[in-house]
């Protein structure tokens, strides 16, 4: 996806990173372009609804959250990826960024890129699952019992995906879904390039005012600098 990046001194690497596929679930390929103000939009889409896949507990597009990712390189450079969520019935949903919008649909057989007809994650839920993945190589499910902690907390019970692509241009991507919440870390290595997005913020959009327009929450920055851990 190429998603919403901030203007911080990482631009550039942020931007090699969307490149390489990072940005929220590895998804190569570019995004269709976005309706006018469509990513930041009040939510319009259907509330509550639900596939009732498996997959989808490590997936969920809930219509309205918001999510903010903090990306890095080996460098050290640092940018910001920002994306909204859309569902539009019960088996497909988008993410919606400033530069486009990625399509998702839920099937018996896992979560697929709706323009690509590729998987993001594939039933059954269980290690050894595998697929061709988004950047051609073969992905797999390597555990459904990880643990991982990011700027947005700590999560267990998470699945972790590996994608290898061999050839002339080796790569390695890997993807943690945590339940209920969805891609909690990206990571992505190619060569001497190593790149990762972590969760920083995840929230649904807020009820303010006798107008009932829904307006998002503030951003949940972190506890401060020297806050003993676990302090928000």
């Amino acid at each position: 996806m190429s998603p919403a990046i901030e203007r911080t001194p990482g631009r550039p690497r942020a931007r090699r990173l969307a490149a390489l596929g990072l940005a929220l679930l590895g998804c190569g390929g570019a995004p269709a372009p976005a309706r006018p103000a469509a990513w930041n939009a009040a939510p319009d889409g259907q509330q509550g609804a639900s596939s009732g896949t498996q997959a989808e507990r490590y997936f969920p597009l809930v219509d309205g959250h918001i999510y903010h990712y903090a990306t890095m390189s080996e460098g050290g450079e640092q940018g910001l990826l920002v994306a909204r969520v859309h569902r539009a019935d019960e088996r497909r949903g988008e993410l919606r960024f400033p530069s486009g919008v990625k399509r998702f649909a839920f099937t018996p057989e896992g979560v697929i890129r709706s323009d690509t007809g590729v998987f993001v994650l594939k039933e059954p839920i269980a290690p050894g699952t595998t697929w061709t993945g988004e950047h051609g190589g073969r992905a797999r499910i390597a555990a459904v019992d990880a643990a991982i902690e990011v700027p947005a907390g700590r999560f267990t019970g998470c699945v972790q995906t590996v994608e290898e692509r061999l050839g002339d241009r080796p790569a390695r991507f890997v993807s943690t879904f945590c339940p209920d919440v969805g891609v909690v870390a990206i990571e992505a290595a190619s060569g001497a390039s190593y790149e990762r997005a972590e969760l920083k913020s995840y929230a649904p959009p807020v009820d303010v005012g006798p107008d009932g327009l829904r307006r998002a929450p503030a951003v949940d920055v972190g506890p401060p600098p020297g806050a003993p851990p676990g302090a928000r």
